[in-house]
């Protein structure tokens, strides 16, 4: 009895395995596009992805990132030549993903779903189902304000926007808390390749607020900081891409 189980417990891993590894050619999701959304949210991947001639010319290639989609703020990707196999490329982008999230500190303050590193393009195909990769940007987000009596309040949660801030003239975004409920929308609108201005209305106009922001490279995950006033005069300040206590200790002093 004990053999059998030790049998049955070690097929089953071995299957886990292959279905975690799957390989390019046996995965049934298609090929990447260069204009899918995955690419259009981190553009120094797309270009490594599309245009670099030394890594687009690699033996095996592999790009991380964490799931469900509402997590996709990070990602690792891996390019290789040589003897390297196309699951230990597969390996060394999951590794690299899952030290940039550590890195970043916890994310139970935005997120009530766990953050986990999967590989989701391996070789030029994608190795995850379509309905599960990003269709929006998003990015843990916290919003520090002054309310009427001068005490600093904090609302976390995920943000989602479209992609191309910076590019597109006008970028409308959302922010939902927690709990997965939409508690604030609002607008970038760009005057520059990485600066402009902003609005936000949270709880069906109780809030609202606007003024300026930049989009800020690294430092130590790429992120937007919008600082403005609300209508009554007080400060605020929304961080998109950090965590909720990175983006405490970094802006949280109004």
């Amino acid at each position: 009895m004990i053999r059998k189980l030790l049998s049955a417990a070690l097929c089953l891993a071995v299957l886990a395995g292959a279905a975690w590894a799957q390989t390019a050619a046996q995965s049934p999701y298609g090929k990447a596009e260069r204009r899918d959304p995955i690419f259009l949210r981190f553009p120094a991947m797309a270009e490594r992805f599309w245009v670099n001639t030394e890594t687009m010319a690699s033996s095996h290639k592999a790009v991380a990132m964490p799931l469900p989609k509402q997590c996709a703020f990070v990602y690792a990707d891996t390019y290789t030549r040589g003897q390297m196999s196309e699951r230990e490329v597969q390996d060394m982008a999951l590794s690299n993903c899952k030290a940039k999230l550590n890195q970043l500190g916890p994310l139970g303050e935005n997120y009530a779903v766990d953050c986990q590193c999967k590989v989701v393009i391996s070789d030029g195909v994608y190795v995850q189902p379509r309905e599960a990769l990003p269709d929006q940007a998003y990015g843990p987000a916290s919003i520090f304000y002054r309310d009427d009596r001068g005490n600093v309040a904090r609302l976390n949660g995920v943000a989602r926007y479209g992609a191309l801030i910076g590019r597109d003239r006008s970028v409308t975004f959302s922010v939902d808390n927690p709990r997965g409920e939409t508690v604030c929308d609002g607008t970038f609108t760009n005057d520059g390749p990485h600066a402009g201005r902003f609005s936000l209305n949270c709880f069906n106009g109780k809030f609202a607020g606007n003024g300026t922001y930049e989009s800020r490279i690294g430092t130590p995950n790429d992120h937007i900081v919008a600082r403005g006033q609300t209508g009554r005069g007080q400060p605020v300040t929304m961080v998109i891409g950090l965590p909720a206590q990175l983006a405490a200790s970094n802006y949280g002093a109004l």
